[in-house]
């Protein structure tokens, strides 16, 4: 298979929308539909739902961003600090989209006081979902490269040598089977036990860890595969989690019910900005960078793999 997809979705007078950044503004739309249909379960009225859902997002890009530049491509950023700003030239790191995602869950928990693992059972099931279809914005962007193979779905990018397993597809359909059973983990331990958390913190970085087996990083830290260091760090985290709140004594407390509230036309406006701002994200690398590494072999190096 050839990779030739056009990751612009379409020009519009006042910019580009990118396929890859659209997956992040459905994955912010999923995560607010999700918690409006589940705010009386969790304890939340329809103002808690639009700020949350704003915090969580904001979270996201800001974790998302800062990861990418002082992790994977510091030493680009470095020499070129005011480009942090410049978000339409690409540059998202996934690890720190968790990150973000988590500090925000943790802020907003503390603000309003619900019990944080409520929150933390409930986002890791939309968030299943929006990092699988991130996955699928990192194929058609051509960010994420699998390591040279002659399996018959192998893919060949015009910019790097030899066909590639298609690892950004591999973890997107991994991402996506983790969605069934995060709802079945928390049908079967109610949420705020913090088991469905524990699983997916687990799940996603051991299986991350095994399709990464088939990726080509093009960066590299500790003398390993850069995002290999987190997997196996987040998957001993997400092991030891497992143990701690599936064996811990449970009881259900009932939470009283949040006065209803409307939310603001001002916070409307804000998450509506949020929902469209990511649009014009083009790439999960930095696409002056990534070409540059790509360029000069460096990162891939061309006959790596020969």
């Amino acid at each position: 298979m050839i990779h030739d997809f056009d990751p612009e979705m379409i020009a519009t007078p006042i910019g580009t929308v990118y396929w890859y950044g659209a997956v992040y503004s459905l994955g912010f739309l999923v995560v607010f539909l999700w918690f409006w249909a589940r705010r009386g379960l969790v304890g939340l009225n329809q103002k808690d739902v639009v700020n949350f859902s704003i915090l969580f997002a904001a979270g996201v890009l800001v974790g998302g961003r800062l990861f990418d530049v002082f992790v994977y491509e510091f030493d680009f950023y470095r020499s070129r600090p005011l480009a942090v700003l410049n978000w339409w030239h690409g540059g998202m790191a996934s690890h720190g989209v968790l990150l973000g995602g988590l500090i925000a869950t943790l802020l907003f928990a503390k603000r309003r006081g619900i019990p944080v693992l409520v929150l933390l059972d409930e986002i890791v099931v939309p968030g299943a979902f929006l990092l699988a279809v991130g996955r699928l914005g990192n194929f058609i962007e051509g960010g994420v490269i699998g390591s040279v193979s002659d399996v018959p779905w192998a893919v060949s990018y015009p910019d790097v040598a030899g066909p590639r397993h298609p690892v950004a597809l591999y973890e997107s359909l991994k991402n996506l089977l983790l969605v069934p059973v995060l709802i079945w983990a928390i049908r079967i331990w109610s949420t705020g036990r913090g088991v469905a958390l524990s699983l997916f913190v687990f799940l996603y970085a051991a299986l991350r860890f095994a399709v990464d087996v088939f990726r080509d990083y093009e960066a590299v830290w500790l003398g390993i595969d850069t995002g290999q260091v987190f997997n196996l760090a987040m998957a001993a985290a997400g092991l030891g989690m497992l143990l701690y709140f599936g064996l811990r004594p449970w009881s259900t407390h009932e939470a009283p019910g949040p006065a209803p509230r409307s939310p603001s036309s001002v916070a409307v406006c804000v998450l509506v900005l949020l929902l469209i701002y990511p649009l014009g994200i083009p790439t999960s690398w930095t696409r002056e960078n990534i070409a540059e590494i790509r360029l000069n072999g460096a990162g891939i190096v061309i006959d790596r793999d020969q």
